[in-house]
């Protein structure tokens, strides 16, 4: 392969949604450049790679990578760009945190790790914050508790410089720590500043170290918060499977064991797509908690979903087997992890978290539980309904009224009382499994979603659920495949307009479709997206046979801006007269605000050609019906046309009038997008 084929695979990997058909590729195109003698090339792929294994859960992978990665950078400190060191040395505190979760990794081996990355970073003239972070939870895990003493104040005396870890990350591990010591109000003084703080990880993963804390506390109402919101965020990623560990506790020692078990049955197939025997151990030992709630709460023959066999299906089994299965799991992999480290502190940890005591008989979960004054006064009536329903059995009834109190709730100032009010409808309906209404909660969560800013992700998962619905019409199929694509950006957003057009087209409504198709040739020109001219070539033809029925106003306009966005796609492409061309067919439209936006493009494309008497002219007829923003880009276009014919005083006239600035005068890159851009 040629180092261009190379690099397009690469990419094409790269490109693909994270998991292990992406790693698997990721490697092979490794693999194909080592094959090739590209060993710059195959160092820049690992490199790259490395965080996609890490974050994607494959961390055998990322082992090996970084290991041939170091080595190719000892050989040859040239071999990678600037940054390069800084990389590695970061890469160094993934490695030797995730060595000690393989118990099949020698502790000797980790430690050396640890000591090479203690000499590069001294080496280096860096603080060794990270370094003793490392040592602590290295020895945690093998239970010398002195030693992570010793590094754990090394690790708070010392600098925090730009290899520590961040400044949500570090206050989170800290949290864990204290708890570890049975000191839940340090852990909250230490971790609660951060709890809205972003990374990579965050702030879900210290929302659960201080859901934690708050239950030890007594703080069962500000535990229960951190639980909805941490877990919301967590639930679709593989990335924070231990940590659902820590909610399988706090559900078993907060009188939540039902919850618990729903929870345990969503998550248990993560089990056998989970490299680190870590990660399994410290999700099993808590999910055995529960099942001993449920066990000793007479609910030992309770029907449970199992872990998927090899074709994929979950067979039917009972709390009890459940419970006796991962049981014995839990303490193999204990014991494994004991015999590498020489003590018992794995299996001693184990056994604490899965007969670990009750704390609270019942915490309520539910928002509307918990929520403020007023909002338990607007859905009072409804939620006397609920417990009516629940006390007398009928669960439907119940998850009904749970759609009524979400619906009264969707505009409720609290982003945790409008989700968590329609996720517990959602999933209520769909245990007791109402079709219909359930159709209504996933709508309502999908608006919640979209508007919400930072869940695309949630918004994306109910997209699909909705999507799958055999009832769903072809035309609201192509609504909500439209309200997506403003979530996305460039060729994505481009590719879900066409996808909706493709509905509007199967559902007969051609206006919708080449509004879609317009929308899609609109994304286009902030990418390098190849099918553009000939989506744009459909919708042309689309435009040029308007239906018998057609609104003569809507059609109008839907083609005048089919026009302008053709235009400014013309433009990005450098294709001037074609369009200046479709510039010109827009002005022709009767919607005023089309006309004025398409007039100012005109204009300053015919000044860029030295033409101002006409650019004067189209600016003029612009003016009607024109938009504020078009107005004051038209009568810039006039004082630059008038300046460029010889009126000095015209234009200075203008310029004063409307109090145009320097920049206005010159500026003919305005961009044109009326595509609801607040979603993205």
């Amino acid at each position: 392969m040629s180092e261009q084929q190379l690099r397009e695979a690469f990419a094409a990997a790269q490109a693909m949604p994270d998991g292990p058909a992406q790693h698997t590729a990721l490697d092979g195109a490794i693999r194909a450049a080592d094959a090739a003698g590209e060993a710059k090339l195959a160092f820049e792929f690992r490199h790259e790679s490395i965080e996609k294994f890490v974050f994607g859960g494959d961390d055998r992978r990322a082992f090996l990578a970084f290991s041939l990665s170091l080595a190719a950078y000892d050989r040859d400190p040239e071999i990678g760009g600037p940054g390069t060191e800084h990389l590695i040395l970061w890469q160094f505190k993934w490695i030797v945190n995730a060595l000690p979760e393989f118990p099949d990794v020698p502790l000797d081996r980790t430690y050396a790790v640890l000591e090479d990355m203690r000499a590069r970073y001294l080496r280096g003239g860096h603080s060794l914050h990270a370094v003793h972070q490392a040592r602590w939870q290295i020895a945690l895990h093998v239970g010398d508790l002195d030693e992570a003493a010793a590094a754990y104040h090394d690790m708070i005396t010392a600098k925090q410089d730009s290899l520590a870890n961040c400044s949500v990350c570090v206050p989170s591990a800290q949290a864990w720590y204290l708890l570890t010591l049975n000191r839940p109000e340090d852990a909250i003084a230490v971790a609660a500043p951060f709890a809205d703080s972003w990374c990579r990880t965050q702030p879900e993963r210290i929302r659960t170290n201080l859901m934690l804390a708050h239950l030890y506390t007594g703080d069962l109402r500000k535990a229960a918060e951190l639980h909805r919101a941490a877990y919301r965020a967590m639930r679709t990623e593989r990335l924070h499977f231990s940590a659902l560990g820590t909610h399988l506790t706090f559900l078993g020692r907060s009188g939540n064991a039902l919850r618990g078990l729903e929870l345990l049955e969503r998550h248990l197939p993560w089990l056998d797509g989970t490299t680190s025997p870590h990660d399994v151990l410290v999700f099993t030992a808590p999910a055995v908690l529960v099942l001993n709630r449920l066990a000793e709460a007479g609910h030992a023959d309770t029907a449970v979903q199992g872990r998927p066999g090899p074709d994929g299906r979950r067979p039917a089994t009972t709390v009890a087997a459940l419970r006796a299965e991962l049981t014995a799991l839990v303490e193999q992999l204990a014991a494994r992890f004991d015999a590498r480290n020489g003590t018992t502190n794995q299996s001693e940890l184990a056994r604490q978290r899965m007969t670990a005591p009750q704390l609270a008989d019942s915490v309520p979960l539910s928002v509307l539980d918990t929520a403020g004054r007023r909002t338990r006064q607007r859905i009072a009536g409804v939620q006397e309904q609920i417990a009516a329903h629940t006390v007398a059995g009928d669960a439907a009834a119940a998850a009904l009224a749970r759609l009524d109190a979400a619906l009264l709730l969707r505009d409720h100032s609290d982003t945790e009382t409008r989700y968590g009010a329609a996720e517990e409808a959602a999933l209520a309906l769909e245990r007791v499994g109402l079709a219909a209404p359930l159709l209504r909660a996933r709508e309502l969560l999908w608006q919640l979603y979209r508007s919400g800013g930072q869940h695309r992700d949630q918004a994306m998962v109910v997209l699909d659920l909705l999507l799958a619905e055999p009832s769903l019409t072809a035309s609201r199929r192509g609504q909500l495949l439209d309200e997506s694509a403003r979530l996305f950006w460039g060729d994505d957003r481009a590719e879900r307009s066409v996808l909706a057009a493709d509905q509007h087209g199967m559902a007969g409504d051609r206006l919708a479709e080449l509004r879609s198709l317009s929308d899609a040739v609109s994304s286009a020109r902030h990418a390098v997206w190849a099918p553009a001219e000939q989506v744009l070539a459909r919708a042309d033809a689309i435009a040029a046979a308007p239906p018998a029925d057609a609104d003569p106003a809507l059609w109008d306009t839907a083609c005048g801006r089919l026009n302008l966005i053709a235009a400014w796609w013309y433009d990005s492409e450098d294709r001037d007269d074609e369009a200046l061309a479709r510039a010109e067919l827009a002005e022709q439209c009767r919607d005023g605000v089309l006309r004025g936006g398409a007039a100012a493009f005109t204009g300053w494309r015919l000044l860029g050609r030295d033409r101002p008497a006409e650019a004067e002219q189209h600016a003029r007829r612009g003016l009607d019906g024109a938009d504020e923003d078009d107005t004051r880009r038209l009568h810039a276009v006039l004082a630059v046309s008038l300046r460029a014919q010889g009126d000095e005083a015209g234009a200075d006239a203008l310029v004063k009038a409307h109090d145009l600035q320097a920049w206005e005068l010159d500026d003919d890159g305005y961009d044109y997008d009326d595509s609801e851009d607040e979603d993205d």
